[in-house]
């Protein structure tokens, strides 16, 4: 519990599963009416793709926990954090959202060092949070606080129905062929992919704490296994070196169940001795044609690219992306846990 300016804040960890309807719709009505403010080039967030955003989490980040914020029995805020494995179990991630009525009351803070006590484990040495619009409020509220900005992401949205699809018109070049899959990867690619996925490493990232998954089979089946669990169609394309047979070249999109005709493009990477060919350009326009050959009625697709990759950026407005914002990490070290009290 903590008071703000003029209101007594409580802040108590949430349970998607366990929850009521009047619990999702005091989550979404802080979403909805924070997203004008914060992010008024993105559309309107449905009660459904809240629902299915706090009950389907993005396995990728490891496990999530939930936090509700009320001030006179109102949700006035909502966090989650990420708690993620291997590379990254050193790292918290952590998205906050504070209703605008609200705001400059001590509502964040006192979400924040809710989160900050019950993350702290001893093992867990920084936090983040991510996707804070640059200059916006967020970020000025967490510099304040003592966090420094570590990595700036480009955000960027494909709407269907108003590109020329002419500019996806690229054939594999000489020695390549274009491969597509939905959900497992074919056994004769899978190592070969892994190494693919790999060649994201070099993608630059700032001095975000944030490690590029090792990619190797387990994690590749490990993962195609989570996205299945949790209902997410993975579609990918990869460009295979006909010489050796060996992916050369990948990328991959996810469709939330609860958002079915948008899209998540996810990685695009080129193994390093393959690169200079225009791969990168071959399989992204290969999966976006199969996919709307497959689904006709599919809208948008967004993409998010390390604002220091300049040429990935413009590869995706050639490709019909628009940037629509510019988001920011910001990092500080956690805290450690207090000692336990001597008996």
């Amino acid at each position: 519990m903590a008071t703000g300016e003029d209101m007594t804040i409580e802040v108590h960890p949430f349970d998607p599963v366990l929850a009521t309807d009047a619990d999702f719709d005091a989550y979404h009505r802080v979403l909805s009416d924070a997203q004008p403010v914060d992010k008024p080039h993105v559309p309107s967030i449905t009660r459904e793709a809240v629902i299915g955003g706090l009950r389907r989490p993005n396995p990728e980040f490891g496990p999530v926990r939930h936090w509700l914020a009320r001030a006179g029995g109102e949700v006035v805020g909502v966090a989650f954090a990420c708690l993620p494995e291997h590379e990254n179990a050193h790292l918290v991630l952590v998205d906050l959202t504070v209703h605008p009525d609200h705001r400059r009351r001590g509502v964040g803070t006192a979400v924040l060092d809710a989160v900050r006590e019950d993350v702290r484990d001893g093992h867990r040495t920084v936090i983040e949070g991510f996707q804070l619009p640059k200059g916006g409020v967020g970020e000025k509220w967490a510099t304040a606080l003592g966090f420094r900005v570590t990595h700036a992401t480009v955000m960027q949205t494909l709407v269907v129905a108003e590109v020329d699809r002419a500019r996806w018109d690229f054939a594999a070049p000489a020695g390549y062929r274009l491969v597509h899959w939905t959900g497992a990867t074919p056994a004769d690619l899978v190592d070969s992919y892994a190494r693919a996925r790999r060649a994201i490493h070099d993608a630059p990232l700032g001095d975000t704490s944030y490690q590029p998954r090792a990619w190797t089979v387990e994690q590749v089946r490990a993962d195609e296994a989570q996205l299945r669990e949790q209902g997410v169609e993975q579609r990918v394309a990869v460009a295979v070196h006909e010489g050796t047979g060996e992916v050369a070249g990948m990328t991959e999109l996810h469709v939330a169940p609860h958002r079915p005709t948008w899209g998540n493009q996810r990685d695009t990477a080129v193994r390093a001795e393959h690169r200079g060919r225009g791969l990168g350009v071959a399989v992204k326009t290969h999966l976006y044609r199969r996919l709307l050959a497959d689904r006709p009625d599919f809208e948008r697709i967004h993409t998010g690219t390390g604002a220091p990759n300049t040429h990935m950026i413009r590869v995706n407005e050639a490709l019909g992306f628009t940037t629509v914002r510019e988001l920011v990490n910001v990092s500080r070290v956690l805290d450690p846990a207090p000692p336990a009290p001597r008996r």
